[in-house]
């Protein structure tokens, strides 16, 4: 299938994912030093992103993660937008933040924030897609998302200039996804041996490297 798909309905939800953890802040009151949101010197990297206010005094949230250029600057509005150390979301838990393998006492149905290079990716039959990962450690993780979600996507992507998902299939790209960490799950490839599996609810695929013309692009 064609990847221009615009991510409005995955931001959609990222934002409301936003609010809920943004209300648990306490911003106007006192902020808890131990949030874990990122120093707000730290967004100028990411003032090129559509952000509103979010209710409360002084905190915007980034309302179009898609735009960002890299999956650093996903991970970084989403840091700000859903700090680590504090519950949120529909499913009012932690978000987190994985990059180098899967934590042995993860517990399954955790929200994750997963970034690894894409390995292989796929269409199946049934209208999914699905991804072979590889994290920073060399853990591999299968990822998949479903064909209803996909829909969406695509439908959304028609008058939508920014894309989340471009080349996902193509190796050695940058996959950026919130999810639901399901397990042990997942079947490696190559090994007779269980690998986990991530539910992805949102996904965006960046180059290794940002290129100026690729800046210029997202102008």
């Amino acid at each position: 299938m064609r990847y221009s798909l615009f991510g409005r309905v995955g931001a959609a939800i990222l934002l409301v994912h936003a609010v809920s953890g943004c209300e648990k802040l306490g911003i106007g009151k006192q902020t808890p030093l131990s949030d874990g949101a990122p120093p707000e010197q730290e967004l100028l990297k990411i003032d090129y992103m559509s952000s509103a206010e979010s209710g409360t005094p002084a905190r915007k949230l980034y309302t179009h993660v898609e735009e960002a250029r890299t999956c650093g600057d996903f991970e970084l509005a989403m840091r700000w937008n859903r700090p680590p150390n504090l519950e949120g979301g529909p499913f009012h838990r932690k978000l987190i933040y994985l990059s180098s393998g899967i934590p042995a006492d993860l517990p399954e149905r955790s929200e994750v924030f997963i970034t690894a290079t894409v390995e292989e990716g796929e269409t199946l039959p049934s209208g999914s897609a699905r991804w072979y990962l590889r994290m920073q450690d060399g853990t591999r993780v299968q990822a998949i998302e479903t064909e209803s979600f996909l829909q969406k996507q695509e439908q959304t992507a028609q008058d939508g200039k920014w894309v989340a998902l471009v080349q996902p299939n193509k190796p050695q790209r940058i996959l950026c996804a919130q999810g639901i960490y399901e397990g042990l799950i997942g079947k490696d490839p190559e090994q007779d041996k269980k690998i986990p599996l991530v539910s992805v609810l949102f996904a965006m695929d960046r180059p290794q490297t940002v290129t100026p013309k690729a800046r210029k692009a997202h102008r």
